[in-house]
């Protein structure tokens, strides 16, 4: 149950209050009818024309304007080819970085023996020297089947080998 509502409005004056009587609405005014608007016109596009010759006074050339339909077309025209050009651009410069990146794993292979207390980098590292040991352990884990990083000391590994 909600508690009363306290205020500081002495509730026995309520009854003491002037009553608000409603005033009749007012009659209606019509509005005087406008005449129906016409359309804009469209701007006629100015065509080069000549104006006659006057005596003493050089001969004025219009120049035709063009309509922005025309304007928004040339603009639209303008981001496709500089789009294009930009993805041609960014495309050549991935084909050119793709060229200069020499070959990370050897394409030759050869068998090693694993040396006590090597791993996998160490033998990387001695079977194809200068090139990304990472990749050449990739590239060992491939052609020998092997899950894990751990070998045995003996044994006969598949490596890529450096010429």
């Amino acid at each position: 149950m909600a508690a009363p509502v306290r205020t500081r409005i002495d509730l026995s004056k309520l009854d003491e209050r002037p009553v608000l009587r409603l005033v009749p609405p007012l009659p209606e005014v019509e509005e005087p009818q406008q005449p129906a608007k016409k359309p804009p016109r469209k701007r006629q596009r100015r065509v080069e024309t000549k104006a006659p010759r006057v005596a003493g006074r050089p001969s004025q050339t219009r120049v035709a304007a063009c309509s922005p339909v025309i304007r928004r077309r040339r603009r639209v025209a303008a981001s496709i080819l500089i789009g294009l050009g930009m993805f041609l651009a960014v495309l050549g410069v991935g084909a050119l970085a793709n060229a200069f990146t020499a070959n990370t794993v050897p394409d030759r292979t050869a068998v090693v023996w694993v040396q006590p207390g090597e791993t996998l980098w160490d033998v990387a590292e001695r079977s194809a020297p200068g090139y990304n040991p990472e990749a050449v352990v990739a590239r060992i884990h491939e052609l020998n089947d092997i899950t894990g990083n751990t070998v045995l000391a003996g044994q006969a590994l598949e490596v890529p080998s450096a010429p």
